[in-house]
């Protein structure tokens, strides 16, 4: 991704609607690092309209920090998501949800979405991602410090493919079509192994300086 989408009250995202973020069904009181869902969901159209734009886009091998010491762990086709017209109002949108996560929840910094997003399906045989979590602790830039997951298949189009969160308990996440799902990148996540059907999601990550 040549440009960067970045985040905050005098970034891209001005003008943008307000999303209602919950967790579980109920809103979210006081700072926390835990996940949240925006209560609006993309349209059936919206959807749509955003697995054909990214399935222009070609396919990558799926890698993964710490690839060399666990291999294979995670099994998916993935595509790297670039800005153009037709998806410019996606990163708007994550954008959007990022700088409003971390205002009303998460109080981390944040600079911008300075990775190309992926467009990821899962499918029988060649669908899955054990745990782990997304910070990036090796890498030269800035490391992920947010994640967002929007779910793109209706739940019944597939078997398996939940998306868990690990802490006191493991949580299944809402996997209704257009949720848009955002937690810190440190949460340990994983996606269970699809077993009918194809699972299809959109992943982006937020940068922003390093914890200390």
């Amino acid at each position: 991704m040549n440009s960067q989408t970045e985040i905050g009250p005098t970034g891209i995202n001005r003008g943008l609607p307000s999303f209602t973020l919950l967790r579980q069904d109920i809103h979210t009181g006081g700072m926390h690092l835990d996940w949240l869902r925006c209560a609006e969901r993309l349209s059936a159209a919206d959807c749509d309209e955003l697995i054909d734009a990214c399935s222009e886009f070609p396919l990558t091998p799926p890698t993964t920090v710490g690839e060399d010491r666990y291999p294979a762990r995670r099994q998916a086709d993935t595509r790297k998501v670039g800005m153009n017209s037709r998806t410019k109002w996606i990163f708007d949108l994550l954008a959007s949800v990022a700088h409003q996560s971390t205002q009303n929840a998460f109080g981390l910094d944040l600079t911008a979405i300075n990775r190309a997003p992926q467009y990821v399906e899962y499918r029988p045989g060649w669908g899955r991602f054990d745990w782990h979590n997304d910070y990036s602790h090796g890498v030269a830039d800035a490391p992920r410090k947010l994640t967002i997951i929007t779910q793109l298949s209706s739940a019944d189009e597939y078997d398996g493919g939940s998306l868990d969160v690990f802490g006191p308990e493991i949580e299944e996440l809402p996997k209704e079509r257009g949720t848009v799902v955002v937690f810190p990148a440190l949460l340990y996540h994983r996606v269970t192994p699809v077993t009918r059907g194809i699972r299809r999601a959109l992943v982006a990550w937020v940068a922003g300086p390093r914890i200390r």
